[in-house]
C-alpha cells in the first residue's frame, strides 16, 4: 500500500506557517524532500510523507524556544525527532 500524502497546505498548517516556509525548511534540510507530480488537470502537484506535518511542528516548536537554524539541524541528525515516537 502507497504511504498516505500530506498536501503542503496541511504541512504548513500544522506549523502554523506559509506554505512558502515549507518549501525553504525543505530545502535547507529541516524537512523531508517532497514527491512532486506533474500532469493531470490540477498541473503540478506536491505531496509530503505522512510525518512531514508532525515535523514541520516540531521545527516550529524547536524554533520557539529559541534554537537556531543550525540547531535544530544537529538535532535532527542525531534522531531528536523521531516520527515512530511521536505517534498521538
Amino acid at each position: 500500500a502507497a504511504p498516505p500524502k500530506v498536501s503542503t497546505a496541511e504541512v504548513a498548517k500544522a506549523a502554523g506557517v506559509t506554505d512558502r516556509t515549507v518549501f525553504r525548511w525543505a530545502q535547507m534540510g529541516l524537512l523531508p524532500t517532497p514527491k512532486v507530480v506533474y500532469g493531470g488537470k490540477k498541473g503540478k502537484q506536491t505531496f509530503w510523507r505522512e510525518d512531514a506535518a508532525n515535523q514541520a511542528a516540531w521545527v516550529r516548536a524547536q524554533l520557539d524556544n529559541g534554537r537556531t537554524f543550525t540547531e535544530i539541524l544537529g538535532a535532527l541528525a542525531v534522531g531528536e525527532f523521531n516520527p515512530a515516537q511521536d505517534k498521538r
